[in-house]
């Protein structure tokens, strides 16, 4: 009995000691979990205006923040789980919160350190010095800074670096953009009225068929342009300390490229000449009349001399309708020149002039075949207006 007694003692005293582990073990977890910080944010505004700030504030760094409210707010835990999710250290997280607690909004739409703290001009009186430059930059003339940093430098009564001027644009949405040409005889009124008549010579132009013509109407636009062995050199991609070296050689050979274009639709169909004169106009034309003969053609074109000449044939399912003289920027087909002279064209050297011709079949089918680029590069506003 004793022995059993020793044993029963011996068991007790062993349980009772397991239990003192366990009741330790749990006093130091909640002691432990009491100890955590928990990183809340005060409801200062609601979980919808947070959400708002967060995504749509146009300073990025004030997006940052509201993304740290929104996780203090929605889902309070650890700073260093925040710093972890939203990207930022942890001393950050603190300090925010800390703040936005005390301060609300103001702690966190407060400018950083960053910004002009140092200004020669005001925002204001820089874009009073920028006015009388507008003029000259619609006429493309300010092909660098320096007069700008004259005018600048005038006002505030010393030099300063370009760098200076180049942020003063860049803050005031300045940049330096390749100008639209145009021709200096063009006629900026009769351009506008042909625009604006478009649609009416167009339909002029269908009720002169055969009144039982009864195909359907392709608005289409026409040019030539000439494509030789003189290169052309363009800027092109590079990595950092690499200056691309391209040959370049004047060699006057060339060919001619003849194009018509349907804008809405996406149809091309083009040939390569050796000329540009009026037989080899009546031939093209033959050859459109052909392949379009399914329907009645409208044809915007330039007025060359030999789309006009008295020995032209135009045959009976084409229309044409002359452009303003010197006016290349109201015909689409003058994209898809632009087109191939910078894909297939720059900084090459062409061995023969047959090399110029494959090289062309080639990208000429290949913009044949490609309706969508086509109907991007060539749909104008006044063909959109007829279509």
């Amino acid at each position: 009995m004793r022995i059993a007694r020793a044993k029963g003692s011996l068991v007790v005293s062993y349980q009772l000691a397991v239990c003192g582990i366990i009741l330790k073990r749990e006093n130091h977890d909640r002691e432990k979990k009491a100890m955590t910080r928990i990183t809340r944010a005060a409801p200062h505004v609601s979980v919808e205006e947070v959400k708002e700030r967060m995504s749509h504030d146009p300073r990025s760094f004030y997006r940052k923040r509201w993304l740290i409210i929104y996780n203090a707010l929605v889902d309070p835990r650890e700073a260093k789980d925040i710093a972890r999710h939203t990207g930022v250290s942890v001393a950050t997280v603190h300090k925010l919160i800390s703040s936005y607690n005390r301060l609300g909004v103001a702690a966190v739409e407060t400018p950083g350190k960053g910004g002009r703290r140092n200004q020669y001009l005001t925002v204001e009186e820089e874009r009073e010095l920028l006015t009388p430059f507008f003029e000259l930059a619609q006429k493309g003339e300010l092909t660098t800074a320096a007069h700008i940093k004259l005018a600048f430098e005038k006002r505030v009564g010393h030099e300063v670096d370009e760098t200076t001027i180049y942020r003063l644009l860049e803050r005031h949405q300045w940049r330096k953009v390749v100008p639209r040409p145009f021709h200096p005889k063009a006629d900026k009124e009769e351009q506008r009225l042909f625009l604006h008549n478009f649609a009416p010579l167009v339909e002029e132009a269908i009720e002169s068929r055969d009144p039982e013509d009864d195909r359907p109407v392709l608005k289409m636009a026409q040019d030539e342009a000439c494509f030789g062995r003189i290169s052309t050199t363009r800027r092109s991609w590079a990595p950092k300390h690499i200056r691309p070296l391209t040959p370049r050689h004047i060699v006057r050979e060339y060919t001619y490229v003849y194009a018509v274009v349907a804008p809405n639709e996406g149809k091309m169909v083009s040939l390569i000449l050796p000329f540009a004169d009026t037989a080899m106009m009546n031939l093209f034309l033959t050859h459109v009349s052909h392949t379009f003969s399914t329907y009645f053609l409208v044809i915007q074109l330039d007025q060359a001399g030999w789309h006009s000449a008295k020995d032209l044939i135009i045959p009976e399912n084409i229309r044409l309708i002359p452009q303003p003289a010197y006016s290349p920027e109201l015909n689409p087909v003058e994209h898809i020149w632009e087109e191939l002279r910078e894909k297939a064209f720059s900084n090459r050297v062409f061995v023969s002039l047959d090399a110029v011709i494959d090289t062309l079949c080639d990208q000429l089918r290949q913009l044949e075949d490609n309706s969508k680029l086509l109907h991007s590069m060539t749909y104008f506003p006044h063909f959109r207006m007829v279509s």
